[in-house]
């Protein structure tokens, strides 16, 4: 196991103003991760009480020693969103509030064996929970096609040279045999698109060239649109009537995929999941209201918060009233 690495919480100020009531509430946190959000919830309200979900055991782990520290008010569930209603039985119309946190956790990026960050030389893994049986990012890598890779890379990372990039891993892997660490990715991805060191972002931030395409293998290794809009889904049922759900966002496709939500706008998995270009999502003869929006732009962090934590600088809060 790697050493613990301080996580900081991503806009908590914001979540705990948001849901800060003085009576008993029940809260769901998604995605407990390192449990900032959640501790917070416990602290701010000494009668409030947190149901917690993770897929990542070693967090499920981290949960049950913090609940030690707040008896009868934690209680964590291992699973993914898909699970949630199964995991979570009979708590229809449960919840006060909802919190799904989308980013992936300092703990998960910072430990080289699990395979997620290019910062640290480790095996191409990136599954969120190690102990199942689903395709790795070396998987991916090695063995799907040039062309299926590069449509990976082009609608999961959103990168333009979607091509150029599964062509150089394609000719690297022809060449020289598999490609096996993070670091070996990135080296192959950077040199194959000339040595460019001054990539952007949509924000014209400087980002390495192959974050895109390490965003693409993550997504689709943990299948993570598909388990976000499931777990909108259920949670949508587990919330009351008057109950806030609120989502955080890393990347444009999650962020979309909670606008559409938010919206009303009626997804259909397999059609968005084969195509995320289709037109027919937008399709206003499916909408249904079902929250009252309580912004009408996002939440981002400021620059106090984006100090102290720059991996704040992409997240992006909504949250609604359930009707």
């Amino acid at each position: 196991m790697a050493k613990k690495s301080l996580h900081i919480p991503v806009l908590l100020e914001h979540v705990l103003k948001i849901l800060n009531r003085n009576e008993r509430q029940m809260f769901l946190d998604l995605t407990f991760g390192a449990g900032g959000h959640t501790r917070g919830l416990l602290n701010q309200n000494d009668k409030s009480i947190v149901y917690a979900l993770d897929q990542d055991q070693y967090a499920i782990e981290l949960a049950q020693e913090m609940a030690k520290e707040y008896p009868n008010r934690l209680f964590p569930f291992h699973g993914r969103f898909s699970e949630l209603k199964k995991v979570l039985q009979n708590k229809e119309n449960y919840f006060d509030g909802i919190l799904l946190d989308a980013g992936t956790s300092s703990m998960q990026l910072d430990d080289p064996k699990r395979g997620f960050s290019f910062r640290h030389d480790g095996p191409l893994d990136m599954r969120m929970n190690t102990k199942s049986q689903s395709v790795t990012a070396y998987d991916l890598v090695n063995r799907v096609d040039e062309m299926t890779l590069s449509r990976i890379i082009r609608l999961y990372g959103e990168d333009r040279r979607h091509r150029k990039i599964a062509r150089c891993i394609h000719q690297w892997r022809s060449t020289f045999g598999p490609i096996t660490t993070t670091t070996q990715l990135a080296n192959v991805i950077q040199v194959g698109l000339g040595g460019n060191t001054s990539d952007v972002d949509k924000l014209n931030r400087p980002i390495h060239p192959a974050t895109r395409t390490f965003q693409a293998l993550r997504i689709v290794v943990n299948d993570e649109l598909n388990e976000l809009y499931n777990g909108l889904e259920q949670a949508f049922t587990l919330l009351k009537s008057g109950g806030t759900l609120l989502c955080i966002s890393f990347h444009s496709l999650e962020d979309r995929i909670m606008k559409r939500h938010f919206q009303g706008i009626v997804l259909h998995p397999d059609e968005f999941a084969s195509n995320l270009e289709n037109t027919s999502l937008r399709n206003e003869a499916e909408k249904q209201v079902r929250y009252n929006i309580q912004r009408k732009h996002i939440i981002q962090a400021d620059e106090n918060e984006l100090d102290k934590n720059p991996k704040s600088r992409s997240a992006k809060l909504r949250y609604g009233i359930k009707l």
